[in-house]
């Protein structure tokens, strides 16, 4: 793969504009989820009974592989198989944007978690601790394949094979998202504040480092 050139000023604006649209977003759900509005508990009543709904042996059984990819160690696995990566072929600014989108996500995961409290659904098909909003395994996903399709719009020239890439990023981190609504160990509006948090991350950082100069 070999690098394009950075992104244009309408890239960039593109970027900004994207990660204050989510976080915004994000903010306006994180109060109706504090202040427990309908909207939101009918919102998490529908999408959990839908996903829910003819559990059977196979699907739970797929969903409990699917989301062990976001669980701590894999997870972390596949960071350092990322920036192994990176510095391998020394792209140490596609590095800095990677560091610092996953950092962010991390604490400030666990900071609005600390700070909400809420607390997980009730009759979880698999035992954990701790809050509930947003959901750590949707932000970390978010930020990992984002920070994944970012890259990609640099180093793979091809359009068919970058649409690929980035389509099978999208969908695992969807799928991961999924997978905690259908084990019950977390509310959809988790899992869509996870999405949010994740996403307003990588679009923002990604305006903060990447124009920065071009990689050797």
């Amino acid at each position: 793969m070999k690098e394009k050139k950075m992104p244009s000023t309408k890239q960039l604006h593109h970027w900004l504009a994207i990660g204050m649209t989510t976080g915004i977003v994000f903010v306006i759900l994180a109060a109706l989820v504090t202040s427990q509005s309908p909207f939101v508990t009918g919102f998490d009543h529908f999408i959990s009974e839908s996903i829910q709904a003819n559990r059977t042996a196979l699907k739970t059984h797929f969903f409990l592989v699917i989301t062990s990819l976001g669980n701590p160690l894999p997870h972390i696995g596949f960071i350092l198989l990322l920036v192994t990566w990176l510095v391998y072929r020394k792209y140490y600014r596609y590095l800095s944007f990677a560091t610092l989108s996953i950092l962010l996500g991390t604490l400030g995961n666990q900071g609005i978690k600390l700070l909400l409290t809420r607390s997980r659904p009730l009759h979880k098909l698999i035992s954990i601790g701790g809050y509930s909003f947003p959901s750590g395994h949707s932000t970390a996903s978010a930020v990992f394949f984002g920070t994944l399709i970012v890259i990609s719009f640099f180093l793979i020239k091809n359009q068919t094979k970058r649409w690929l890439f980035d389509s099978i990023a999208t969908l695992l981190a969807l799928l991961i998202g999924i997978s905690r609504i259908y084990l019950n160990v977390h509310y959809p509006t988790d899992v869509l504040g996870g999405f949010l948090l994740g996403i307003t991350i990588v679009s923002l950082s990604a305006y903060l480092i990447l124009p920065t100069r071009k990689e050797p």
